[in-house]
């Protein structure tokens, strides 16, 4: 008979995700997260199998309880321009935070990890297409409420706002300061008033 775990895999999980988060993946080491959570790295391997697993898993985990409830308003099937503005509005308010020049662990991945590895970059294709899609719906509704001009092409539009959320990130993590990052919000947000 098994004996039970002596962790909480979802809380270890979520302290070794702030690790890789904060320092990266590659300056992340085993000890690092031995660390950070408290549990061996016999503990981690058994449930993630090696250090790559566990961060595979840490992406998965931030999708689930970062990315996807921040998402959640743009995502409703009538969102429209409210909720688009106010998704920028709540990177504004997490990027000026004291911990938001950790940027995002996705933005982050996307560069550091995903061109090495196929799992990673898979990953990072998953957040961004679903941005995307979440934007391009919302698009589509404001264009048919009036909330926007006729001009806008939904779908291009949408490729735009997700790259600019993903440089929200960047701004963040390279210490651009907040006003250069509200500046960049609020040019973005400004493309999609309506003209004359």
């Amino acid at each position: 008979m098994a004996r039970p775990r002596a962790f909480d895999p979802a809380a270890t999980l979520r302290k070794a995700m702030m690790v890789f988060w904060e320092r990266g993946y590659f300056n992340s080491s085993i000890d690092d997260i031995v660390a950070a959570t408290g549990v061996s790295r016999y503990g981690l391997y058994d449930i993630h199998e090696n250090k790559r697993g566990l961060f595979l898993a840490a992406l998965d985990h931030y999708y689930a309880t970062i990315f996807e409830p921040m998402l959640a308003p743009v995502t409703k099937p009538d969102a429209g321009l409210a909720e688009i503005r106010d998704y920028f509005g709540v990177l504004l308010h997490y990027a000026r935070k004291p911990g938001g020049g950790i940027g995002c662990l996705m933005c982050n991945s996307a560069s550091e990890v995903a061109p090495f590895d196929r799992d990673v970059a898979a990953r990072v294709r998953n957040f961004q297409d679903n941005a995307r899609q979440a934007f391009r719906r919302a698009l589509v509704n404001a264009r048919r409420k009036g909330e926007i001009g006729q001009g806008i092409d939904p779908a291009r539009h949408a490729d735009f706002l997700t790259g600019a959320l993903q440089t929200v990130w960047l701004l963040a993590r390279s210490s651009a300061g907040s006003k250069v990052i509200a500046n960049h919000i609020a040019v973005t947000l400004a493309t999609l008033d309506k003209q004359g």
